[in-house]
């Protein structure tokens, strides 16, 4: 009986033993599926992702970082739901896995979800509190809220956390300069660079910082260097045709953004910087037709309406202009200055009643210029009753 017993627990382990290999086998490779999907995300080959972490899971459906991984290849496809719904199966996998909470978080800010994204990130910052990437996704969504206060603090622990991550540098920097801390902006988009120098689209975030404070030659120089360093991206010739075009070097503009545009025809922002540098020089039925291009592929580019509402004006068409600085509007309803336009295009039309409408928003937005098409009105029409 002792032999029998001997041999019986010894083929149960054997059989333990074969059972378990082969899990061990599977693992590994469902993992080495996921690690070539990175690599696939790493060279923007996002549906070779897609295809990798599925055979992961065809391996192993309770791999909870396939499940993420998966969702957040889904975002940059622009498939959001997908995502949150990878990223929720990942969490019922493993509720305690950082990464699944913030690519969560990330993708409820695709939706809009402001709220449920803060609530993802801070929870994934909960469980790890040296995550960096989570403090710094944490930051960027209290910035989106309009919590500036809050998002610096989170992206300078993000960066404190980890000294060779540049994206809170360069995030830092973005919320300086939008507060108007061009000093703090520039530093933070050179610590950055410090980290890595081949990031073009800093050099061309330090060229736009210089160039708000006039250092014009400053601005040119890292925007040059970014050029030296790739060469074949359209948005970096675009801005520094901006600072040609911001010191009156109008055909030095216009060749930079021409350059832009033969890298990337479908550049909307080159169109449109284009369009100025024409306008600029008079040529405003060129100006139209980059304007009405950047329309095409952006309808809601910043002053794009605006300003094809001006080079209309000039050209004397009054009607289309109306209707672009009204498209301005409904984009932007406190540009001041498309109100007191549109209120000088509608008096020269007649139309007294739509012009005393702007111009009065205009005046309520303290526009310097209100009071005197006020009076130049009052000479020609009552003002309606409100």
């Amino acid at each position: 009986m002792r032999n029998l017993n001997r041999r019986g627990r010894f083929c149960i382990i054997c059989l333990c033993i074969f059972m378990v290999m082969p899990t061990v086998a599977m693992g590994q490779e469902a993992r080495e599926h996921v690690r070539r999907g990175l690599v696939f995300v790493r060279q923007g080959l996002v549906d070779s992702a897609i295809e990798e972490y599925k055979k992961a899971l065809e391996i192993d459906p309770n791999l909870a970082l396939a499940h993420t991984n998966l969702g957040a290849a889904y975002d940059l496809k622009g498939l959001h739901d997908q995502a949150i719904e990878e990223h929720k199966r990942a969490l019922s996998i493993n509720p305690n896995l950082a990464l699944a909470h913030t690519y969560l978080g990330l993708s409820y800010e695709y939706r809009g979800m402001l709220d449920e994204a803060i609530a993802a990130h801070r929870k994934a910052v909960e469980l790890r509190p040296d995550f960096a990437m989570a403090h710094n996704n944490l930051g960027l969504a209290y910035a989106k809220k309009g919590l500036i206060g809050q998002a610096i603090e989170e992206l300078k622990t993000a960066a404190t956390l980890s000294p060779e991550y540049y994206d809170p540098h360069i995030n830092l920097g973005s919320i300086y300069e939008q507060q108007g801390l061009l000093d703090e902006a520039i530093a933070c988009y050179q610590k950055a660079l410090e980290i890595n120098p081949e990031l073009v689209l800093v050099y061309n975030n330090l060229g736009i910082a210089y160039s708000k404070k006039g250092m014009f030659k400053e601005a040119e120089e890292r925007l040059q260097k970014g050029i030296e360093r790739q060469p074949n991206i359209a948005l970096t010739y675009t801005n520094l045709g901006m600072v040609y075009y911001l010191q009156g070097k109008l055909d030095e503009a216009i060749a930079q953004h021409r350059k832009a545009l033969e890298l990337n025809p479908e550049l909307p922002l080159a169109h449109s910087n284009l369009a100025l540098a024409y306008a600029q020089k008079g040529q405003l039925q060129e100006a139209i037709e980059g304007f009405k291009r950047a329309i095409d592929l952006n309808p809601r580019l910043p002053m794009v309406h605006y300003n094809l509402g001006l080079a209309y004006s000039q050209k004397g068409l009054l009607n289309e202009a109306i209707e672009e600085y009204r498209k301005e509007l409904q984009l932007a309803p406190q540009n001041a200055d498309a109100h007191l336009n549109l209120a000088v295009a509608a008096y020269l039309q007649g139309k007294y009643d739509l012009a005393w409408t702007h111009v009065r928003q205009a005046e309520r937005l303290q526009h310097p210029k209100a009071a005197q098409i006020i009076d130049i009105l009052k000479k020609v029409s009552q003002e309606p009753p409100s």
